[in-house]
């Protein structure tokens, strides 16, 4: 480009267009030359000499600082008047561009020797997340420090935008904003109009490159009334983790009263984050609760530890820790190479504690609120086809004092030692063996009265497994044999003066089924059907166990699964004597186009050739004969409905013993509906129904995809259906023979554009004649925070398919707003 002399008006479009013009014959002119000049290649082949295409770094979302500095500049306007190695000056339509820079106005000054900009007149910059404007301009473009006087601005990351006395730019990514204003709600025109929320600062600090803003002197306005003043407030731009203090929260219930939480959250580091909650409750007092999490790539793991000095409810210190850990030790550390170590530890400071405390401030806290808590700590090893492990487990259990009931404490493991050896192969025998021993102590001083007296010992028990199977696209076949050999030494002789005792069993199974298919049609869709019969027998002896203590044993759940098992006892304190055969048959029909799974349907039967003998304490033992019928069918049709179902019938009397229907409608999103009803004959019978749902839709009138966001359309996935609209959600628990409600969530949900806001009720039942109530409200300032108790967890946790009114969206690219 060569200098004009001063004064001397030029118009540059005309310039540009020629030199457009140019520059293209010339392009034109050399790639022709350099391609005529070549010989055709060979087909296959490539002419390294012929142009080729490469990667440009200049679609990259990040601009390094070297790019800034040595990018050139890019002017046009009406007229451009330049001194040459002094200055120049833009009119009429002014821009200037550069790598994550546009600034356009109707007058620009340029001063080379200082690297200045000053623009006046309708002023507008944008960079690469921000964008600017206002009446005066002033820029120093190697540092990017300068000032905008009276600024309008877009946050183009959060979709935010306000005003502000002045913006002081530090640098390229930081900006201080003074006297601001700011919110996401959309501009409406009207000379009366206000955004439904406001937030207002002495000054906000913007980085672009932390993607936060910081706060100070602020004052939170919702429908121009004040709801919040704080000294410092920082939030971010978009879903990245930073240090600082979270929304405050609020709830009612009960069983606490009124209850304030002002939780802090520490980003330690990219792998590790802390977040402690100061928490005020007006019937208990002062308590802290906080949670510790963090990654690394040997091991990873969480702990909570929620602390209450002094209980006025209860006058005691109340506590309850949590720590989950998973990784594994070095192997220069042990001989025997790579060890795994896992932690597990739940304990709390009293039997009441899971009724005072039955979701914790942060959220549902699940380790702490059973009555059965465990604390396991337990090394792995393995090679190849070996693995070991040890463990210590002990239990703590928690009791009502209020309740005449009590729950018999399970036996803690102090040690337990396991060896397991697995050899599978695709052809040949499949061998596996394992050797447990174990220490097993209860104490049962605590309980009023108890029926079984703890039996401490040792158990150790050799279990080998010797296989077969062939699998063809037709069927299966596996036969196998097991031998379980187990030895009890107890500490307290039996009533017969014997602590010493042995178990030899051996069980025969085989296992057989086929596979037929064909292809057929139904409601206009093309289906692959398939019959798959299955037979298997089972013959295990009968030894006599009732001396044998009870350490780890427990009746299975009877399911189509578990029918097809050798043994309908977990744990390896009684093996039922079996001579049995179970038969079933499952259907299934696929989508012949995409193989996704439309209909399945099954049933199964046991038949046992003799009665049963060896039972559990408290347990009916199984005649000969045929066993219940269990019936069970899957739906998923489309992506609408779904209906799943299990029956067992009485084989006896054809009356159904159990059943669990379960059906779902979702026809478009925010729209569930999952309705079941389960029934245990003589024990339970539960309805069970949960909800989200347009109000609207509810009284006739669809809800279209569509509305008015703040920042993106509101019909975009995880956005909503558009501001302006009320959601109904919920999920009601029914005991129908005491015709009472068990548990009860019932809440609304409104969408602004802007802002959201929930309030949820919920009541708990901890026993049969005590259940708590508690309170939710919230209330979302979308891009900014949420004030008030959080529900969206208890939410999650009770709707399935619930849907976040606002999930998080993609990070903005610098290019979606390029101008």
């Amino acid at each position: 480009m060569r200098l004009l002399p001063l004064n001397r008006p030029v118009n540059p479009t005309r310039g540009l267009r020629c030199a457009g013009l140019a520059a293209g014959l010339l392009l034109s002119a050399a790639v022709q030359a350099q391609l005529q000049g070549q010989p055709p290649s060979p087909a296959g082949t490539e002419n390294p000499a012929a142009v080729q295409l490469r990667s440009s770094p200049r679609l990259q979302e990040s601009i390094t600082p070297a790019e800034r500095r040595e990018a050139p500049l890019h002017l046009e306007g009406g007229h451009i008047t330049v001194r040459p190695d002094l200055d120049l000056r833009v009119q009429g339509g002014a821009r200037l561009r550069r790598p994550g820079l546009s600034v356009q106005a109707g007058r620009i000054d340029y001063d080379q020797v200082q690297n200045r900009l000053q623009a006046e007149d309708g002023v507008r910059i944008q960079r690469e997340f921000t964008r600017m404007e206002g009446p005066r301009l002033d820029l120093r473009l190697d540092s990017f420090r300068g000032r905008f006087e009276q600024p309008r601005f877009d946050v183009l990351q959060s979709g935010g935008y306000g005003e502000a006395d002045r913006v002081d730019f530090v640098d390229a990514s930081r900006a201080t904003v003074h006297q601001a204003r700011y919110t996401t709600c959309g501009r409406n025109p009207g000379p009366g109009w206000l955004p439904e929320w406001l937030l207002k600062a002495t000054r906000m600090d913007i980085d672009e490159e932390e993607s936060s803003i910081h706060a100070r002197g602020v004052q939170l306005r919702f429908m121009d009334v004040p709801v919040l003043a704080l000294p410092v407030l920082s939030f971010g731009l978009t879903g990245e983790r930073r240090s600082g203090w979270l929304s405050p929260l609020v709830g009612v219930d009960t069983v606490n009263g009124i209850d304030l939480q002002a939780p802090y959250y520490w980003n330690i580091a990219p792998n590790r984050d802390a977040t402690v909650t100061p928490r005020w409750m007006s019937k208990r007092g002062l308590s802290a609760e906080t949670e510790l999490r963090y990654l690394e790539s040997d091991y990873s793991g969480q702990a909570r530890l929620n602390l209450m000095p002094q209980d006025s409810l209860r006058d005691a210190r109340r506590w309850g820790l949590s720590l989950q850990h998973s990784g594994s030790l070095d192997s220069g550390i042990t001989p025997l190479g790579r060890l795994g170590l896992a932690l597990n530890i739940s304990r709390v400071s009293d039997d009441q504690y899971w009724k005072d405390f039955p979701r914790s401030g942060s959220g549902a806290n699940l380790a702490l609120t059973q009555r059965l808590l465990p604390s396991t700590a337990s090394l792995h090893w393995a090679r190849d086809e070996l693995s070991m492990m040890a463990q210590v487990q002990r239990w703590q259990t928690l009791q009502d004092p209020l309740s005449s009931s009590f729950i018999t404490p399970p036996y803690d493991r102090v040690p337990q030692i396991q060896l397991r050896y697995n050899r599978w192969r695709a052809q040949g025998l499949d061998v596996s063996v394992l050797a447990d021993t174990t220490r097993f102590e209860a104490d049962y001083s605590r309980l009023p009265a108890s029926p079984v007296a703890a039996r401490n010992g040792e158990r150790s028990l050799v279990q080998a497994q010797l296989g077969r199977s062939w699998i063809r696209p037709w069927g299966f076949l596996t036969p196998a044999l097991k031998l379980h050999a187990t030895r009890y030494q107890l500490d307290a002789p039996l009533d017969n003066g014997q602590r010493a005792m042995q178990r030899v069993l051996p069980t025969l199974s085989l296992d057989a089924g086929l596979t037929f298919e064909r292809e057929t049609r139904w409601f206009t869709r093309d289906v692959l059907q398939t019959l798959e019969p299955r037979a298997y027998y089972v013959r295990t002896p009968y030894r006599a166990q009732d001396m044998l203590p009870v350490y780890d044993s427990g009746a299975t759940d009877f399911n189509l699964s578990t029918i097809f098992s050798d043994n309908p006892y977990v744990g390896q304190d009684r093996i039922v004597d079996n001579d049995s055969l179970t038969l079933g048959l499952t259907s299934r029909f696929f989508d012949s186009r995409s193989g996704a799974q439309m209909v399945r349907m099954g049933l199964a039967q046991r038949i046992r050739f003799s009665n049963q003998q060896v039972v559990l304490p408290g347990q009916t033992a199984a005649q000969s004969g045929l066993s219940n019928l269990l019936l069970g069918a899957g739906i998923r049709w489309d992506d609408q409905w779904a209906f799943d179902g299990t029956v067992q019938m009485d084989s006896q009397t054809d009356r159904v013993v159990r059943s669990t229907l379960q059906a779902r409608y979702s026809p478009g999103p925010y729209r569930v509906i999952n309705a079941a009803y389960r029934v245990n004959r003589g024990v339970s019978e539960q309805v069970d129904l949960g909800w989200q749902w347009p109000l609207r839709e509810l009284f006739g009138q669809r809800s279209a995809s569509g509305g008015q966001g703040c920042s993106a359309s509101a019909a975009s996935a995880g956005q909503g259906l558009g501001a302006g609209r009320w959601y109904s959600v919920g999920r009601v628990n029914l005991s129908v023979p005491d015709s009472r409600l068990v548990d009860t969530l019932l809440g609304l949900e409104y969408d602004g554009g802007c802002w959201l806001g929930r309030v949820v009720f919920e009541r708990l039942s901890s026993t049969l004649g005590s259940a708590s109530t508690r309170l939710y409200f919230q209330l979302e300032f979308v891009g900014l925070a949420r004030i008030g108790a959080n529900p969206l967890r208890t939410l999650r946790d009770n709707i399935p398919r619930y849907q976040y009114l606002r999930d998080d969206v993609a990070p903005t690219s610098r290019f979606q707003h390029y101008e």
